[in-house]
């Protein structure tokens, strides 16, 4: 016991130099609470494909994905190695877990349990903000901000778990533009107080990605499950449900997940950072309703169609924006200009189709289509390179 400070470590900013230690695998285990929470979510919206449930997917999604992206950015500038991070990680998952059991009718029956999960997650966070300046001076003007004001949001979320109705929505809309809009009002300080440029946040990223894209290979599965009778067609709806969502992985990581963000510019770095918030959306509106092109019934609800376009054109018009945010390839694979382009000409299209291809499976074998263009393109970039077979590049 009198060598505790060697197993409770006090939080201190990483520098310049750092080693860019690989995310742990206590990470990794943290991740799966979300690949629940999600799934949930997912799943509510794949079985009430309307405008008002995807208004509620929208509202419970954006708070969870930010406990995500809270956790993800501490740990980038004040992870230890010690069994305080232990605790905090195990506290952390408990309250995610309360929000899971609670996302599906977040809004609903189970609002209160929701809100005050977050509120309690939004709680740790806060404190392990001031944990941090407290230790470490130079962040104070960082983290002081981010407490005072996520302490507010804090308050707002606990409040609204007790009412219902618009009052409730408008203290949780409130809550949550405090804590998306805090980070941007420290930019200015941003540099000071955290001079080491990313270490493994995009990897981070890049399994957040993945999270969510395994919500399309559950969706398609799913959809064959629910098929009674096993046929050639069935089959066939199953392979494109299947292709549609390697699509997204395909297009994200040979264009978006395989770069750097530009950790200098913090502008760029912070875009970078919320640009995943509709590009996760949209893959996982995607998944959800792809469910739906698998298991095809004569009772299609109006509204698959147009989820399932809008999620996709969604995806695409958030990597047109990510491409802006990026380390440019020296030298460039593809153009800047041509590429963002063809991305919102994707996006547009994709939400044409629905109205020329009045199937679901066209509709899928549509924006499969859409998604070659773009493999071909960095297809024919990347072998035109001459990094085609090389073991040190990806």
């Amino acid at each position: 016991m009198r060598n505790y400070r060697l197993w409770w470590h006090a939080p201190r900013v990483h520098e310049p130099g750092d080693q860019a230690r690989r995310v742990t695998w206590l990470e990794l285990f943290y991740d799966l609470v979300f690949v629940v929470v999600i799934s949930r979510l997912a799943h509510h919206l794949a079985a009430h494909p309307d405008a008002r449930s995807l208004g509620e997917f929208l509202l419970l999604f954006v708070p969870v994905w930010w406990v995500w992206l809270s956790i993800a950015y501490y740990n980038e500038r004040f992870e230890t190695y010690d069994l305080s991070f232990r605790v905090l990680t195990l506290l952390q998952m408990l309250v995610v877990a309360a929000m899971a059991a609670n996302a599906e009718y977040g809004l609903g029956k189970t609002a209160t349990g929701f809100a005050l999960s977050y509120a309690s997650a939004r709680l740790l966070i806060v404190l392990m903000w001031w944990r941090a300046g407290r230790h470490n001076p130079r962040a104070r003007p960082v983290t002081d901000l981010y407490v005072r004001n996520f302490s507010v949001s804090v308050g707002l979320w606990g409040i609204a778990a007790f009412l219902t109705g618009p009052e409730a929505l408008a203290l949780k809309g409130a809550g949550l533009l405090i804590d998306l809009f805090t980070p941007l009002l420290t930019l200015a300080d941003q540099r000071r107080a955290f001079p080491a440029s990313a270490r493994k946040l995009p990897e981070r990223f890049g399994l957040f990605v993945i999270i969510v894209l395994g919500e399309s290979l559950v969706g398609v599965v799913n959809g064959l499950a629910d098929v009674p009778r096993l046929d050639a067609v069935t089959l066939l709806r199953f392979v494109l449900g299947f292709g549609l969502g390697f699509g997204l992985w395909w297009v994200y990581f040979d264009f978006i997940g395989r770069r750097e963000p530009d950790s200098q510019d913090r502008w760029r770095f912070f875009a970078w950072s919320y640009l995943h918030l509709p590009l996760v959306i949209g893959i996982t509106v995607v998944g959800a309703m792809v469910q739906h092109a698998v298991a095809l019934r004569a009772d299609v609800q109006p509204g698959v169609p147009w989820l399932l376009a809008g999620g996709f054109a969604l995806y695409y018009a958030a990597c047109a924006g990510l491409e802006f945010t990026l380390e440019p390839d020296d030298p460039p694979l593809v153009r800047l200009g041509p590429i963002v382009r063809l991305r919102l000409l994707t996006a547009g299209a994709a939400l044409a189709l629905p109205l020329l291809l009045h199937t679901v499976s066209g509709l899928v074998l549509g924006l499969i289509a859409l998604h070659g263009v773009h493999m071909v393109v960095g297809l024919r970039a990347w072998f035109a390179s001459g990094n085609a077979g090389r073991p040190d590049v990806h």
